[in-house]
């Protein structure tokens, strides 16, 4: 994994871990339903942005790698994979 990559999720992983216990406590103290639902959505967002940022390492290297090795159809097969993923 790229190190710039891995330092940024990590770093965004944390400040997600931190969103979640903080739902947890506001749940736990039963808090406006709608403030738990958008910290909720923006846990979501964080998680969003952290795929992004493997999906780019993984274009960058694992795939970039196997093309130009001769593994175009592998590529081509594991873009369709995390295509498909997306779309669930």
């Amino acid at each position: 994994m790229k190190k710039e990559i891995k330092s940024a999720s990590q770093r965004r992983l944390s400040i997600i871990s931190g969103q979640v216990r903080g739902i947890q406590d506001m749940v736990e103290q039963e808090k406006y339903c709608v403030d738990i639902i958008t910290q909720i959505e923006a846990v979501r967002e964080a998680l969003s942005g952290v795929g992004d940022l493997i999906l780019q390492n993984h274009l960058e290297t694992h795939v970039t790698e196997q093309i130009n090795n001769g593994e175009e159809k592998k590529a081509v097969t594991e873009i369709l994979k995390i295509f498909k993923l997306a779309q669930k």
